[in-house]
């Protein structure tokens, strides 16, 4: 699937790549409306209608994954939210072992997420990945959502990649349409992004189900 004498650099998505993407759909789709609708006599699904209506439609893509903007948004603590989940924490089938895999193999391994930061120290503490990785990188940090293609201007302004010898992984497909636009050579996706559903039917890039895969 991947000839790993063609890559440099393995850049990882973390959210639904590497960490089961069930503590994000639990967190957003279930706690976050359910603390909202307590706080405000709602029903969970009018809760929900509120908070993620058109009005997300209208505003900058990186305020959908900011900390920040939903404290404000919602008045509540949304890192005690992230903290009452902490122990949905978890890797992807063998995604810690294909990060030590890469150490032994030389290639670089960087993550580039749009987590929040404080997202990722709740991530962080819980399973230590930071320090099993060369470099971390929020989009928070650059001002632009992966979905756009600023971020991928900063990321390889910092990291100097040969973009034809970088492979991207990631599950989020509009991710990697802007990767590809900006010239990344190698892109994979992940088949069950969240473990508690089946794995996608259709996808658009080569994908892979377990990171057992790209170790044979």
């Amino acid at each position: 699937m991947i000839s790993w004498d063609e890559i440099d650099t393995v850049l990882l998505d973390m959210d639904g790549t590497l960490i089961d993407l069930n503590y994000d759909n639990t967190l957003w789709n279930e706690h976050l409306p359910r603390r909202y609708a307590a706080a405000h006599g709602l029903e969970p699904n009018e809760a929900s209608a509120l908070l993620y209506g058109t009005t997300m439609e209208n505003l900058p893509k990186l305020h959908y994954y900011s900390v920040d903007y939903w404290k404000q948004r919602t008045q509540l603590d949304i890192d005690r939210l992230h903290s009452d989940l902490s122990h949905l924490i978890r890797y992807r089938p063998n995604a810690d072992v294909f990060i030590k895999y890469l150490r032994k193999t030389g290639q670089r391994a960087v993550i580039a997420t749009n987590a929040h930061p404080n997202s990722l120290a709740v991530k962080d503490a819980a399973i230590g990945l930071i320090r099993q990785v060369d470099a971390c990188y929020s989009a928070h940090e650059f001002g632009w959502a992966k979905e756009e293609l600023g971020f991928w201007e900063k990321l390889f302004s910092l990291e100097f990649l040969d973009r034809e010898r970088t492979l991207l992984i990631d599950d989020n497909e509009d991710v990697l349409d802007t990767a590809i636009e900006f010239g990344v050579g190698h892109v994979l996706t992940i088949a069950q992004p969240d473990l508690q559903k089946p794995p996608r039917a259709n996808t658009r890039y080569p994908v892979i189900s377990d990171f057992a895969d790209l170790m044979t």
